[in-house]
């Protein structure tokens, strides 16, 4: 009698043993849950959220951490400017970048958006040798990193990795190179682009009188996106103005093309065939027609800042220097990433990864880019004499 007493004594207390242990899992996982949740109205519901940490990646303004988990793709837009015909200096070999307009691709909220990025903006440029190596960094003209490397291929890298690095060290799956004197086949492939003239550039067309509604035809294009020291205050701030005039007339004329002929986009591809130099096989034009034609358009977005001038390369000579604002650009990165401040609550549910430049799918054999037989202007010897002058 007393074994079975003793017996039923222990099982007693390890049933309650167990039953306290069950309440204390589901307590956990109850408060594990709601930390996930917490988690996840930050970083959104990615439709991949399990027992498992989920990956996110890293950026990094002013030692700060921001971490986002959509899937991304991300291409850079370089236009480049070969109109100065100064003597080649040693150290500066290419043209300068004036045009830079990076495309972020949201798969995960199935979105994308464009930043424009002012050429004059400071940042921290890569010096390359004549090996194609980073001997250093120098705070210049975002735009100058496209002077630096002794192929349109070095300086496109060079460019590509300072955007990065300015962008904290945001992934750039790729670039497209276009030199701005080419803007003309660029036009009339398309028909040419209708756009409004919001300053007076009768300097450099009779036709471009402010409000006057003009289609761009030939070297029309050119000298509305490029003139800038003759026309208007004269800043890079009017010049980008005209730029995204030009970007969205022309996006409104691409897509109402792509909605009759699928392969609309492609075949313009190929009409620039020789004009365009880019790192990205020939199929990567079909895949981001077909997202952009689905997916939401955030628009052309572009950080506050201030501008000032300065002996920038301390020769004597005054430039003009932009430094975005900070809260401005993070608002920006957030709408097109999604990012969120890395906290201590945010590590316990995430895994951070480095990014890695997504792998080509697409068969080698499918490159059609032809040889690119643009940008071979005498480089700069200011950056601010990089602009067409018309």
């Amino acid at each position: 009698m007393q074994n079975r007493a003793r017996r039923q004594k222990v099982i007693l207390i390890a049933g309650l043993f167990a039953f306290l242990l069950l309440i204390g899992l589901f307590i956990l996982f109850l408060f594990s849950w709601e930390k996930r949740s917490r988690v996840r109205e930050l970083l959104g519901d990615t439709g991949i959220w399990g027992n498992k940490k989920i990956q996110a990646h890293v950026l990094t303004f002013d030692d700060t951490d921001y971490a986002y988990t959509d899937e991304l793709q991300t291409y850079l837009l370089i236009g480049t400017d070969s109109s100065s015909e100064t003597e080649e200096n040693k150290d500066r070999h290419g043209d300068l970048s004036d045009f830079l307009l990076v495309l972020v691709i949201d798969d995960t909220t199935e979105s994308y958006g464009f930043l424009q990025i002012d050429r004059d903006t400071i940042a921290d440029v890569d010096v390359i040798d004549e090996d194609g190596l980073s001997t250093s960094t120098a705070q210049e003209q975002i735009c100058t990193a496209h002077w630096y490397g002794s192929t349109e291929e070095e300086r496109n890298a060079n460019t590509v990795s300072t955007v990065s690095r300015f962008l904290g060290g945001l992934g750039i799956d790729g670039y497209y190179m276009l030199n701005m004197r080419d803007m003309d086949v660029l036009n009339d492939a398309v028909g040419g682009v209708t756009v409004t003239v919001e300053d007076d550039l009768t300097s450099i067309d009779p036709a471009m009188k402010k409000g006057a509604v003009v289609k761009l035809k030939g070297k029309q294009a050119e000298a509305f996106v490029r003139a800038r020291m003759t026309v208007s205050d004269g800043t890079n701030v009017s010049r980008m103005r005209r730029q995204r005039v030009y970007m969205e007339s022309f996006y409104t004329l691409v897509m109402s093309q792509m909605r009759e002929d699928a392969n609309y986009l492609n075949d313009l591809y190929d009409a620039l065939s020789g004009k365009i130099l880019s790192d990205q096989p020939h199929s990567v034009v079909s895949d981001l027609a077909n997202r952009m034609y689905r997916y939401e358009n955030k628009g052309v977005l572009l950080a506050d800042g201030e501008s000032t001038v300065a002996d920038t390369f301390g020769d004597g000579v005054l430039h003009t220097e932009f430094y975005p604002d900070i809260d401005s650009l993070l608002q920006i990165m957030q709408d097109l990433t999604g990012m969120v401040p890395v906290t201590d609550e945010l590590l316990e549910t995430v895994e951070i990864v480095e990014w890695k430049e997504a792998e080509d799918e697409a068969d080698e054999e499918d490159d059609t880019d032809a040889e690119y037989d643009g940008g071979t202007g005498e480089e700069a010897e200011d950056a601010d004499d990089g602009a067409a002058e018309t």
